[in-house]
């Protein structure tokens, strides 16, 4: 006897919804729509010569969606070339400004370093889109209820739709990543109601039209394999999969200790919702597999028109709220860096995401809060200690990384990109061109800047006429750059460090830096003067400038 697998899934708009698993009533009663799966080398043959409806096939998966009589069902169940039967059970959805949640996540520093999400295609597996709406473009999709096109006449979909990708036109709202490529994948109806095996066929074609990244806002008590199988294909195909956790008191037969489906299968993005307050909003699921949480609570994004209200916007709660959240975000770090793969992504957002709750991953959090790219670097981790200083720099484009778009923190810094950082904050001239220094060819990328800065009367060379511009720069050094630079005053004839003499041509600049607040030392009371400085601690240093002035 095949296995049957019941599945309902259900996409949550507000807080909670209690599931009903529903026939389908446009079939009759001795009439059973169900998923069969099958061995690919034998084909399907064992329906030649039963009756049946095809309604979606699955070379993919080796599977398809049909309708048999119910008195057909004992045959098929002892065919050997069939391997499973899944009834086919109903689906259900449940639940230009900014809103809480375009800032909460960071989007504006995403922003600033020109990140929109342009050419990143991003498919809503959902009710559809509404085409017609000002405040989005649609790029395409398609329709799996039948005899409907792909446009949203529920509104569940253009919710999500326009949390990721609202149109920045100063109107309505704006999405996370405004010139993302939307894609329409209709597999609920009007009512919000759909099939399971609508739901795989909108994943297969997500897979065959090369998304980059699948918005699911559906969920189930249960497991289902097909949908672990299309999930996995299109995990496989390095298509990143963001689906909701689901809100509690939905599976009141059972006692949920995780998330649910399909957010609970490996390798998939799960999301949960948090309140303003990155509080943890109490009515969705977390667990184990949980990896984000982001806003949920009184969302206002984009919606269909109705008889009541004409205005095309509404105000949602629910981990359907919280996902596209978390997709737009993915969205920018894929445009940010398009050649990294899934699990480079994934692991670029987990560094830059905001912890909360207990350190590190939890049941209830997650990895923390989903947060934005806030810096162009691919090493970038929000919780080291120059973190906030990075960011700082990042933003007003002061600091550049490397052409793997790393920074490498801990890499000593030159000469050059010292000077180069400095004149970045004082906005000196940076056109490159002849300096008088024999090493410094007008071709070096910061000629402009120490030619600049040698005017500025902040730099000299070597006795013998150099600057020696690829040359490590040490800690003494770097104290009379920033000195002088930035004329820095405050020195009140105070103990410099234990390692620093009055003898030392560094020493007035490191004693008033210190007694500034920009250099503190290291925990045993020194400086270490001779030492190479690193890019980190420089950019901290000018960081503690910044603030000081």
């Amino acid at each position: 006897m095949k296995e049957w697998v019941k599945v309902c899934l259900v996409a949550f708009l507000v807080v909670v919804v209690t599931p009903t698993f529903v026939s389908a009533s446009s079939e009759t009663d001795d009439q059973k729509r169900v998923i069969l799966t099958y061995e690919k080398d034998e084909g399907m043959t064992f329906l030649d010569e039963i009756p049946h409806t095809i309604h979606h096939h699955y070379e993919r998966l080796g599977a398809a969606a049909v309708t048999v009589s119910e008195s057909d069902l004992p045959l098929l169940e002892k065919e050997e070339a069939i391997t499973s039967i899944e009834e086919d059970q109903r689906v259900k959805v449940s639940a230009q400004q900014e809103g809480w949640g375009y800032t909460s996540v960071g989007t504006q520093k995403s922003e600033n370093l020109g990140l929109t999400g342009e050419g990143v295609k991003v498919a809503v597996i959902d009710t559809g889109i509404n085409t017609n709406h000002p405040d989005l473009k649609v790029t395409g999709g398609v329709s799996f209820v039948e005899d409907e096109t792909f446009v949203d006449d529920n509104g569940h979909g253009t919710h999500v739709a326009g949390i990721i990708g609202a149109l920045d036109n100063d109107e309505g709202t704006v999405g996370i990543a405004p010139k993302a490529q939307l894609y329409a994948v209709k597999v609920l109806d009007q009512d919000g109601n759909g099939l399971v095996s609508s739901v795989l066929a909108g994943i297969e074609w997500a897979i065959e039209e090369e998304m980059d990244i699948v918005n699911l806002s559906l969920t189930a008590c249960t497991p289902s394999d097909l949908t672990r199988q299309a999930l996995k294909d299109a995990k496989d195909e390095g298509i990143i999969v963001v689906a909701a956790s689901g809100n509690k008191d939905v599976c009141t037969y059972e006692d949920v200790t995780d998330v649910l489906y399909p957010a609970r299968y490996p390798g998939i993005v799960s999301v949960g919702a948090v309140e303003e307050d990155q509080s943890d909003s109490g009515y969705t699921y977390g667990g184990p597999s949980l990896d984000f949480t982001a806003p949920g609570m009184n969302i206002k994004s984009t919606y269909i028109t109705t008889e009541d209200d004409q205005s095309g916007y509404e105000m949602l709660s629910g981990s359907s709220m919280a996902a596209p959240h978390v997709a737009g975000v993915l969205t920018l770090y894929k445009e940010m860096f398009p050649e990294f793969n899934k699990d480079e992504l994934l692991n670029l957002a987990i560094n830059n995401s905001l912890d909360l709750g207990v350190k590190g991953k939890d049941n209830i959090y997650g990895y923390g809060m989903i947060q934005a790219p806030a810096t162009p670097f691919s090493d970038f981790e929000r919780t080291r200690w120059y973190s906030e200083a990075l960011e700082l720099m990042a933003q007003n484009n002061w600091i550049s990384g490397y052409r793997d778009a790393s920074f490498m923190p801990q890499k000593e810094i030159t000469r050059e990109e010292v000077v180069s950082i400095i004149g970045r904050i004082l906005d000196l001239d940076n056109e490159q061109r002849e300096t008088e220094f024999s090493d410094v060819p007008k071709e070096t990328f910061g000629s402009g800047y120490i030619d600049s800065a040698v005017e500025a009367g902040f730099v000299n060379g070597y006795p013998d006429g150099t600057f020696r511009p690829k040359d490590s720069v040490t800690r003494g050094d770097v104290a009379i750059l920033i000195h002088y630079a930035f004329n820095i005053e405050g020195y009140k004839e105070s103990e410099s460090f234990p390692d620093i003499s009055k003898d030392n041509y560094y020493y007035d600049s490191v004693a008033t830096l210190k007694d500034t607040g920009i250099v503190n030392g290291y925990p045993d009371g020194t400086y270490r003067p001779m030492e190479n400085i690193s890019r980190s601690e420089v950019v901290y240093m000018l960081y503690k400038v910044i603030d000081l002035k």
